[in-house]
This record gives structure tokens, sequence and C-alpha cells, in this order.
């Protein structure tokens, strides 16, 4: 009788495997298309005792686990080609908005190198007809352009720059989440299987996207102890411990560019120990680079490129005259501030009149060095070897120092010709010193040009006692006299001919190697370069990238042909076992009946 109920506990054992591999494989089923799942399959073996008179009797089946199928080696491949792939996709998509805001792939002509050409073509305008308004006027507007287009390229890449900071704040919230539920999902697991000792199959599931989509952001590092608890690092920073998961934190810092314009800079640092956060690899990486390295080298190419701009067209057009006469006059303003992409603006002489365009060239830069000062009772002496100027007070010394440039008449110069007026040049190249020191124009003095005066501020009497010892000297560059007329545009072709002069990139030996255009033919060569470089490695990130997850794939993803035969097998067993419990039954009823 024993071998008959031993007979039912076999079936009902089967009856319950069968049971249970149906519900698994309906798990499977309905989870096809569930992101991150893993296919689930039991494990069973046969259960067996030792009979004396038979050897091993067989017990039934026994199901001892539900695991996962899954390639650990192929889980960590994927991760680490993941952060790859993440790097390379920001960096694509950085370049690519790069390249927008040059807008220099068409026929744009607000693009900046079309700009440039017009600005080269309206010299060669001018110096054609340069008493034509209508050219001078053109050559204003197209200037105009070229300033707004500087403008408009700077704010731009500091606007997307400002970008990046959101961005990054963005990553690592996003972070934070996921290391928090990488923590939460190990508490789980080692609760459900070092306590209930089940496979936490699910969680481990959550826990391993969650891996995935982290390693997508940062490069990550991780290892599981022996109580299926993982601890991450990344770059040598420990992100989740098997006690806690350890935050980033994020801080603006302000910080002013050279030509003054402030800029705020998120920074990410590790709130376990308060050091710096800077992956290896992964989007955040990518996020900082383009904010601290790619997006600054393009402003600078700007830069360098407006400062050559202003430095070489005002060098050459203050030699030149405008139809007045007026010679030393800036095309572009001259104040050190504004030597910049995003500060650079037309001088307001050209600005107010664009007879003021110096298209001629006319006389040759005259240098009166070192003029030396002496004191109104002492009146400069016709023959006096260096040129002389007289300083007067225009209160009681030592309050405030004025000297008249009136005086710069006599002497003659050593060609025969005459010292202008100063009230006749717009600007020269001033230097005053006393005693070997340079005083600074706007804080020790300022020029009054119109009324030919150059007012110090001397509260402690040191400029006037210079004066009167003799030791407070000027330096003063300036155009000669001999402007050839209105009909005069040698100087604007000079200025045209700079398209084709060598000004920029210097090499070892200091020499210039290019023109202003080559040089932003080839600041744009370069960013077409690094583009492609970055699209050619996001193709082969995603190539790899997508290899790996059909191998994945292949292992943990649901294959709806193998489940519809597991259940027909599952199905099959369940009748099949059913029916040995029916005949069980009527073998023991038959027995009870006897």
């Amino acid at each position: 009788m024993s071998s008959l109920f031993e007979g039912l506990n076999i079936a009902t054992r089967g009856l319950s495997a069968s049971q249970l591999g149906i519900n698994v494989t309906g798990q499977n089923i309905t989870n096809a298309g569930t992101e991150g799942y893993s296919r689930k399959r039991i494990e069973q073996n046969a259960d067996w005792r030792r009979d004396g008179s038979y050897g091993q009797m067989g017990f039934g089946v026994e199901v001892y686990s539900i695991n996962r199928v899954r390639d650990q080696f192929i889980d960590r491949l994927v991760n680490d080609e993941s952060t790859r792939y993440g790097y390379y996709s920001v960096k694509d998509a950085s370049y690519a908005r790069i390249e927008d805001i040059f807008n220099e792939s068409g026929a744009s002509r607000s693009a900046l190198n079309s700009l440039l050409n017009d600005f080269w073509n309206g010299w060669d305008d001018v110096s054609k007809n340069p008493e034509s308004a209508g050219a001078r006027e053109t050559l204003r507007s197209s200037t105009e352009s070229l300033v707004t287009q500087f403008h408009y390229l700077t704010t731009q890449l500091r606007a997307y720059k400002d970008t990046m900071n959101d961005e990054i704040e963005a990553r690592v919230h996003k972070i934070n989440e996921l290391t928090a539920g990488i923590y939460r999902c190990n508490m789980v697991i080692a609760a459900s299987e070092n306590t209930i000792g089940n496979k936490a199959n699910d969680t481990r599931d959550q826990r391993d996207k969650m891996l995935q989509d982290l390693a997508m952001l940062t490069d990550v590092d991780y290892y599981e102890d022996e109580h299926g608890v993982i601890t991450v690092s990344s770059n040598g920073q420990l992100l989740v411990s098997p006690a806690k998961n350890h935050e980033l934190i994020i801080s603006r810092q302000e910080f002013t560019e050279r030509d003054g314009h402030q800029y705020a800079k998120v920074e990410v640092r590790l709130d376990l120990t308060g050091t710096e956060f800077r992956p290896k690899q992964g989007e955040l990486r990518a996020l900082m680079d383009v904010r601290d390295v790619d997006i600054p080298k393009y402003e600078n190419y700007l830069n360098d490129l407006a400062q050559s701009l202003i430095t070489e067209v005002n060098k050459i057009h203050q030699t030149g005259y405008a139809l007045s006469g007026l010679s030393f006059i800036d095309f572009f303003d001259s104040d050190p501030n504004n030597f910049s992409a995003a500060n650079i603006k037309l001088g307001q002489a050209i600005k107010d009149d664009i007879n003021n365009i110096a298209a001629g060239v006319g006389g040759k830069v005259i240098n009166i060095d070192h003029m030396r000062v002496i004191a109104p009772s002492t009146p400069p002496s016709p023959t006096d070897p260096i040129p002389a100027l007289t300083i007067s007070y225009t209160s009681a010394p030592p309050q405030a120092v004025s000297l008249h440039m009136q005086d710069l008449q006599p002497p003659t110069s050593a060609d025969g010709s005459s010292y202008p007026q100063f009230r006749h040049i717009n600007k020269g190249t001033l230097t005053i010193e006393i005693e070997g020191r340079t005083l600074q124009e706007g804080l020790d003095y300022y020029v009054d040009y119109q009324n030919a005066e150059i007012i110090f501020n001397d509260d402690n009497g040191e400029i006037a006692a210079a004066a009167m010892n003799g030791t407070l000297h000027l330096t003063f560059d300036y155009n000669a006299t001999g402007y050839a007329g209105p009909g005069d545009g040698d100087n604007a072709l000079l200025l045209s001919q700079l398209r084709n002069s060598l000004v920029m990139q210097g090499d070892v030996f200091g020499k210039s190697t290019q023109t202003i255009n080559q040089f932003y033919s080839g600041m744009l060569g370069q960013l077409g370069t690094e583009r492609n470089a970055a699209g050619a490695g996001l193709n082969t990130r995603a190539f790899a990238l997508q290899q790996l997850m059909v191998r994945q794939n292949e292992v943990m993803g649901v294959n709806l042909d193998e489940e519809i035969a597991s259940l027909i097998q599952y199905q099959h067993t369940y009748q099949a076992s059913a029916r040995y419990l029916t005949t069980i039954n009527t073998m023991l009823e038959t027995l009870l009946n006897m």
C-alpha cells in the first residue's frame, strides 16, 4: 500500500512541476517585449531515496530553483561599450551644433567667411573710387555686418556653453537616481536570497537595467559579493557601496573671461569626499569636454581672428588720411577691452562720418622721441634739439597740470617739415614717462584732443616736480603732412591687399604663416575633421554596441517559438501526471473495496 501512496506523491510532484513550468513560461511570454527582462527557466532534477531491496528508488521530480538566463561576460561588454557610445553620441551632437552655429556649409551670405570677403572687396572698391560716398557707405555697412556676425557667433557659442551646465546637472540627477535605485535593489536581493533562499530574479533584472543606463552616463566598474550585493565605482570613485549610495553634488562657480563676460560653471563633486568628480568616459565626461575644451577652443579662434583683424586694419588705417586730411584714425575701436569677437566694434569716427575712412596714403609716420617738458618760466628754445612743451597749471600746483600741445609747432623736424598742431591729429601713439615709469592714460592723465591738452592727475605733485627738473618726457608717433588729396586710394588698396598678407599663426620662429581668411578656413577645417572623427567614433561604437546587444538578447531574450514549445511540453507533462494520478487513484479504490 505504501508504494501506491508513493505513487500519489510522485503524481502530485509532477503536477506541481508542470504547473510551475507553465506559469514561468507564461511570465516569459507576457514579458517578451519588456525592456531589460531576462527569460526564466525552472531548474529541476529527479528526487530519489535508497531502497535496500532495489537500490535507488525515485520519488518523482523536484524543482529546486527558477533562474534567469544571463551571460555576465556579455553584460560587462555591453556596459563598457555603452559608456563609449554615450561619450561619442554627445560629442557628435555637439560638433553638429557648433557647425550649425557657424553655418558655413552652404552659400549663406551671413556666414563669417562670406562677410570677410565682402569686407575686403569693400576696401578694393574704395581704393578704386576713394571719393565715392556709395563705396564708402558699402564698406561701412559690410563692416557692421561683419562685426554683428562676430557678436552673433560669440553669443551663440556662449549660450550653447551655458546649456552644457543644464545638461550636466540633468545627468548628475540621473546618476543619483540610478545609484539610489541600485542600492535599493541591493537591499532587496540580499534580503530575499540570503533570508528566504530564493533568487530575486526580477529585482536583478531591474538592477542590471539601471547599471546599463548608468554606464551610458559614466564609466562604471562593479563587482558582486557573496550576498548578491554589487559595489559600483567610476574612475576610482565610489558611487554605490554595500552600506549606501554616494550621491554627486553640484555647485555653480562664477568666472570672468578676458573680455569681461561673466559666466557660471557647474562643478560636480562627490558627497563622500568632496573631491571633484570627473569620469573617464560616458555622456557626462563628453558634456564636460564640450563645455570646458571644445567650445572655448572655438571662442579663442574667433577672438584671435577678431584681434588680428582689429590690429592689422588699424595699423594700416592709422597711417592713412581721411577726406578731411585727418590721420591716425582708428577704423575699429582700439579700446583693449574690445579686442575680442564679443566686443569688436567699428571706430566711432567711422560710425559718425564715412569721410573719416582713411583711403589715402599721403605722408609717413614721424616719431618725436622724448619731448622735454619745461616749466612756464623757461620758454622753449628754437634751437633746442629736443622738442619742448611748456607746462601750465589750471589751478594752484600741484593739484592739476596741463600740457598745451599747440606748443608742438617749432622746431621743424629732421626732414625740414613742421610738426603739426596736436588738435589736427585725431590720435597718435603717446607715451609719457617720469624717471623711467610709464604713466597710464585714464589713471594718471587723460587727453583732450579737441582742446589740444593733456590733463594730469597730480595729487602728490610728482608730475609737477618732474616737469620742473626736466625728467618728464613724452614720446609721440603721428603721420606727417603730405596728403595727396581726395583721389588718393592707395591706403584702401593696402587694406584690400591685407586679405593676402600673412599676419596669423606664427611658426616656431615667430613668423606668421597664414592670412586672416586662411586662419578662419583652417579653423573650419579642424571643426570638420573633429566632427568627422566624432561621427566615425559614434558609428563604430553604435555598431559594436548593436552586435553585443544582439548577442546579449540571444541569451536573455524571450524566443516565443521556444516558449510555445515549452508550453506544449509542460501541458503534456501536466496531462500525463494527471492521468497517472487518476490511475493510482483507481488502483487505491480497487484495493480499498476488496
